[in-house]
């Protein structure tokens, strides 16, 4: 299983997308795959509301007992600062990496990953800690929550739809490869995955739209919806 969001469960989802038979097919179609890049942004993670005692046991498991009951009142926010070299070096490999990906990968609450995408091949994914320095075709932004619903099996469109997941770039572009970004989310739910924080509550109009968008029919309206608001005709 892959703690997410991590290092770990980056590679995995890179890996599963290179390998993906679907992004293939893609790639072979009327028009060609897609090649660029799409910035993921993963905003308002809960590392205020979370606390060392909330972790599942995939990462606090192994930590001795009288130091995980001593931070277990401590929010992932705070958890680096109040954790020095001594006690880092009794952590267990797993809570050592969480701590540094805390550390390092967030900025201002978010997560920002980079997937570089050359038609039916994944040929790099990483996590930005300078996203500013960057100039990605597609920026696809959501909150936590969004994403780890996507992760679970949250069809994409739906998320489109009800405007959680939010994308910058080219909207014509963004249409002819729609297809693509469906397959991203797909994919994401093929990883075994752990999750790192708590789910909060989708709402009941979330629910309905996430049933609706899975029915063929409902996909097809949503798209041409889209084109005719791209075209300035609706």
């Amino acid at each position: 299983m892959y703690l997410y969001p991590s290092d770990a469960w980056l590679d995995e989802y890179a890996r599963l997308l290179d390998e993906s038979d679907a992004l293939d097919d893609l790639s072979a179609g009327v028009g060609g795959g897609f090649a660029g890049t799409v910035h993921l942004v993963i905003a308002d993670l809960p590392l205020g509301e979370t606390t060392v005692g909330d972790l599942p046991d995939d990462i606090v498991g192994e930590v001795p007992a009288g130091l995980r009951d001593g931070l277990a009142d401590v929010s992932l926010s705070e958890l680096p600062s109040m954790v020095g070299d001594d006690v880092r070096a009794e952590l267990p490999a797993a809570s050592r990496a969480l701590l540094e990906q805390i550390e390092t990968n967030v900025v201002d609450g978010a997560l920002h990953v980079l997937l570089e995408l050359d038609g039916g091949d994944c040929t790099n994914a990483e996590v930005l800690t300078a996203p500013a320095s960057r100039d990605p075709d597609f920026t696809v932004h959501g909150d936590y929550g969004t994403w780890r619903a996507v992760v679970d099996g949250r069809p994409p469109a739906s998320a489109f739809l009800t405007g959680d997941l939010r994308v910058a770039g080219d909207r014509v572009r963004w249409l002819r490869h729609a297809a693509m970004f469906q397959l991203l989310g797909d994919v994401a739910g093929r990883v075994e995955t752990t999750h790192l924080f708590e789910r909060s509550s989708p709402s009941p109009g979330s629910l309905l739209v996430d049933e609706a968008v899975r029915h063929p029919a409902a996909v097809h309206r949503f798209a041409r919806r889209q084109t005719l608001r791209t075209l300035g005709l609706f």
